[in-house]
């Protein structure tokens, strides 16, 4: 609770030298640091994505480049509704009655090494939806041939899909967001969709341009 206290402070202090929009941010993540277990920050500005509790930083990754696409968001709380990928993460079966008879020094090596693989198993290719119709891909900075590829067609699909997308939005009157999400590497993409849980709070900080 201290270090909250502390961050709270921290906010307040810089509400006086900032402006509205990041204002804004600083509120809204103030709220989520008094009431949520973790929650998103994923800050398009600074170029960064930080997986935070109590106002402290757990994990920050770096954001190679992103683009946007449709309507502007506020720094406001959103849902993330679902994450989907190509190919999803496999989880290996336990053994109930098996997990049992270990001892607990090998129960807590064996819970280590499984969340090390479920690590290394998560896609580096992903989509995140959250409420109000706002959709983020995520993919990585790579050299390897098939991920370049991948990318080549994520590409392609941003000019050829999201005019046609925009147009059925328009006509069901219903405005959307899109953002796309380069990462510096395979690793951080991976981290990324490790670390949201679905119903997590992330905030969205997209600086308007002029």
């Amino acid at each position: 609770m201290m270090m909250l206290g502390f961050f709270a402070i921290a906010l307040k202090a810089q509400n006086a030298s900032v402006g509205d929009e990041q204002n804004k941010l600083l509120e809204n993540e103030l709220t989520l640091a008094r009431k949520a277990a973790s929650y998103v920050i994923i800050n398009l500005q600074d170029k960064s994505i930080s997986l935070k509790a109590k106002g402290i930083v757990l994990r920050k990754w770096g954001i190679q480049s992103s683009k946007s696409w449709g309507r502007p968001v506020g720094p406001a709380p959103y849902k993330m509704t679902k994450k989907s990928a190509l190919s999803q993460p496999k989880r290996p079966d336990i053994t109930p009655g098996q997990e049992e008879k270990k001892t607990k020094d090998k129960e807590k090596k064996e819970a280590f090494n499984l969340g090390v693989l479920e690590l290394k198993d998560m896609p580096i290719h992903y989509d995140l939806s959250f409420d109000e119709n706002i959709y983020i891909s995520v993919r990585p900075k790579t050299k390897r041939f098939w991920p370049s590829l991948m990318n080549i067609g994520k590409t392609i699909s941003w000019f050829a899909y999201l005019p046609m997308k925009t147009i059925w939005h328009v006509l069901k009157k219903k405005p959307f967001t899109e953002i796309e999400i380069v990462m510096k590497n395979e690793k951080d993409a991976q981290g990324v969709y490790w670390s949201f849980l679905d119903g997590q709070s992330t905030i969205i900080y997209q600086p308007k341009t002029n």
